[in-house]
């Protein structure tokens, strides 16, 4: 089993009480010692590593589970990139090459591992060249435990995040073996806050009404974020109504945007990322 601290161990427990699980404190420390991972760290609000983009939340995570670099939160731009599970193969290979110009760029994309652009996102991000590593940066944010990454077939991929790049879970990490497939869609959904809130701001590739992905948009543009539509998106309705909409933040610049390239993308969010890390 992982060497956690009492203080450590508590705290998830507190969250496997909070989700309803009956594990004992026996049981928890045995489910652990199959599950949580080696090297996964746990951090509580008001931690020194907590990420402090979170606060910023209504509801921030009371306890928060990271595998990776956590200095990559750090860096100047992150750029959360977003869209449909089910995009077309040109969209998400669009967002592919999006986010390996971004990240040759040094930004840290930030991405929730599930089917299509989420996955597109991610490995155009570790396929990127950078000036420290042959490997662009990406941070995961994942609705199920550290050690059961989901969907199944990303799980590749989720290993060669970790290894030079960061996974964060808010889940009960004692349940990688039996996460409950309802609960497993209600953590997908909610864990889309996270990635709101961590980037200096959101890329949106594809979406659909009423779907996640414009959940997830609420959620940036709730905290006062920049949204940016990839171009091929603004004559959709959708996309249409939230420009008609010429949301503002307190100084006035505009909260929704359209970019064609990396270079638009970085020069729209370049306000926000001076801001916001100083």
């Amino acid at each position: 089993m992982p060497l956690l601290s009492r203080e450590d161990f508590q705290a998830l427990y507190a969250l496997e009480r909070e989700a309803g699980s009956g594990l004992s404190v026996a049981e928890l420390r045995k489910e652990l010692s199959l599950t949580f991972p080696e090297g996964a760290r746990v951090l509580t609000r008001g931690s020194e590593d907590y990420p402090q983009a979170l606060d910023a939340l209504a509801d921030p995570p009371k306890v928060l589970c990271a595998l990776g670099d956590l200095t990559l939160l750090d860096r100047q731009l992150l750029v959360s990139i977003v869209g449909s599970r089910n995009a077309s193969s040109e969209r998400c290979e669009a967002a592919s090459f999006l986010a390996s110009d971004l990240a040759a760029r040094g930004a840290v994309i930030v991405s929730g591992l599930a089917a299509g652009i989420d996955r597109a996102a991610h490995e155009g991000a570790l396929a990127a060249w950078t000036n420290e590593s042959r490997r662009g940066r990406t941070a995961a944010v994942l609705g199920t435990p550290l050690s059961f990454p989901w969907p199944p077939e990303n799980a590749m991929l989720y290993e060669e995040i970790v290894a030079t790049g960061l996974a964060l879970s808010e889940a009960p990490q004692a349940e990688g073996r039996r996460f409950d497939p309802n609960e497993r869609m209600r953590s997908l959904k909610h864990r889309n806050r996270i990635v709101a809130a961590l980037g200096t701001g959101t890329l949106v590739m594809a979406a659909a009404p009423g779907s996640s992905t414009l959940i997830e948009v609420d959620y940036a543009l709730g905290l006062r974020r920049p949204v940016i539509l990839w171009h091929e998106c603004a004559n959709e309705p959708w996309a249409k109504e939230l420009l008609a909409r010429d949301l503002r933040d307190g100084d006035g610049r505009a909260l929704v945007a359209v970019a064609r390239d990396a270079v638009e993308v970085e020069e729209i969010l370049s306000p926000w990322s001076r801001v916001w890390w100083l």
